[in-house]
């Protein structure tokens, strides 16, 4: 007859996998993009940092997420509503198109609302500048068809389409394409602005292995100067869409389209590893 405790280990055992293989992945749920708001949307498809507070935003929803508490994402956390973190949300207190799908946003200027959020209309194929005090700036027609990424240097936008793996760099004030570049991610699908001369590009490509509907989620840096990749941060193996990223307060804020969350990266330069990928290499 086999003893009692040789029953409990094995259940045991297996608590303790699906505990420890969430570790160090930090997340957090959003509240505002639930399924029954949107039968068509379901997570953050666009991040933004304002310097302080992360900006979410999805379809012609825009929300501010302050005080933001992450938890471990665990292999019992997707179905569930346990281990959401906690966030204090707010509306941005600017107008919102009805007819419209935000699929990208970039923050301009000060900190703390400072400034300007320019949005990528994917809808409308159309870029938007707005204030935080209700009065939109600009709206000029996209370089780009379908725009669902957009970052901001300071001067340039940087803008992709779920449609190409082209990387435009756009003169707002011209309304001028300044260069175009490719990337070697098949499905990109949001871009960041680091502050130090490069572009991040989050995306999925296939994997190598025969599965049907099997791909990976990948996260590169582009080299403003001349379109080449030189290195790649390994995003958790939970993340199944990747939708958005935002850099801000020391970390990569990566949305996850399908789960619903978006993750915490801590931004090391240690960690990341080099490529070399050339524009000549993935044309």
């Amino acid at each position: 007859m086999t003893p009692p405790y040789r029953k409990i280990v094995p259940v045991i055992s297996l608590l303790v996998l699906l505990l420890v293989s969430g570790c160090g992945y930090q997340q957090f749920k959003t509240d505002l993009f639930a399924a029954f708001e949107h039968e068509s949307q379901v997570g953050p498809a666009a991040i933004a940092w304002d310097g302080k507070n992360l900006v979410l935003g999805c379809s012609n929803q825009i929300q501010f997420a302050r005080d933001i508490v992450t938890e471990p994402f665990y292999v019992f956390s997707k179905d569930t509503l346990l281990n959401g973190g906690s966030y204090t949300s707010g509306r941005f207190p600017g107008p919102q198109r009805r007819l419209m799908d935000i699929c990208g946003m970039a923050w301009e200027g000060e900190c703390c609302g400072e400034g300007f959020l320019w949005i990528a209309d994917a809808k409308n194929d159309q870029i938007l500048k707005i204030k935080p005090n209700r009065e939109f700036v600009l709206s000029i027609k996209s370089p780009v068809k379908s725009p669902n990424g957009i970052a901001f240097d300071g001067k340039s936008l940087w803008l992709i389409s779920q449609y190409s793996m082209k990387i435009v760099q756009f003169n707002p004030e011209l309304e001028a394409i300044e260069n175009v570049y490719f990337s070697p991610i098949k499905r990109p699908s949001g871009l960041t602005w680091d502050c130090e001369g490069y572009i991040w590009v989050v995306g999925m490509d296939e994997c190598r292995n025969n599965e049907k509907r099997c791909v990976t989620s990948r996260l590169l840096r582009m080299d403003t100067s001349n379109g080449r990749f030189t290195h790649e941060v390994k995003l958790p193996p939970m993340i199944e869409r990747p939708s958005s990223v935002a850099l801000g307060d020391g970390y990569f804020w990566v949305g996850d389209y399908n789960l619903n969350r978006v993750f915490k990266i801590p931004f090391k330069k240690r960690k990341m590893k080099e490529i070399d990928l050339k524009p000549d290499d993935f044309q």
